[in-house]
């Protein structure tokens, strides 16, 4: 089973890198990818711009080496959208499980999704649990809900799974506050060092931005 992890990574940070990590090894994926969006479409414009979030990218899988990054959100042109990256995932890995993993806010915000109904068809989704929050049944019913890991295992798609990775709690939106020295959601304070939230090789790699 292969597993890929979509999103923005506006920065990417060890929020994201150590719950990908933690996946790989909790679902024994052979592979885990970060995809990188290219223009969300459910998002505000971006802070850093195509290459420099792909650059950011590469300089974290050089420490969390046992993941990898596939550039093909990235590297579209014209409107990306993630129903077309399942479909060529599918097509270029017909015989294996395919995991999809998204965080909470994403899954909460499924159904604006292009087509996300028809998710089921290509992978199994797999939602990066949050103990605060219990998703609506609207955005259940079109997966079947996994009761354990192997499940997922037992068929190539159309599975819904709350992983339990004990997330940091960092938001890439919190970093840019930092960054811009303007608190968004209060939860960091402006002084807070950006060490612990981000590899060192991003955070010098952003000082020289």
């Amino acid at each position: 089973m292969i597993g890929f992890f979509g999103g923005s990574f506006d920065p990417v940070h060890f929020g994201h890198l150590k719950s990908a990590s933690k996946l790989k090894e909790q679902l024994n994926l052979s592979d885990l990818f970060l995809m990188p969006c290219a223009e969300p479409v459910h998002k505000d414009g971006l802070t850093f711009s195509k290459n420099q979030r792909l650059k950011m990218l590469q300089l974290s899988v050089q420490e969390f080496n046992e993941l990898s990054i596939d550039t093909r959100e990235i590297e579209r042109t014209g409107g990306s959208y993630t129903i077309d990256s399942l479909m060529e995932i599918k097509t270029e890995h017909p015989a294996i499980p395919v995991c999809l993993i998204v965080g909470m806010d994403g899954f909460i915000n499924l159904h604006t999704w292009k087509d996300w109904q028809k998710f089921y068809h290509y992978v199994h989704l797999v939602v990066i649990a949050r103990p605060d929050y219990h998703p609506d049944d609207n955005l259940t019913q079109s997966f079947t809900q996994a009761q354990k890991m192997t499940d997922l295992y037992k068929q190539d798609s159309g599975l819904l799974y709350f992983a339990d990775t004990g997330l940091l709690n960092i938001s890439s939106s919190d970093i840019r506050s930092i960054l811009f020295n303007t608190t968004l959601s209060g939860k960091i304070v402006n002084k807070q060092s950006l060490s612990g939230l981000l590899p060192n090789s991003i955070i010098n790699y952003i000082d020289q931005i």
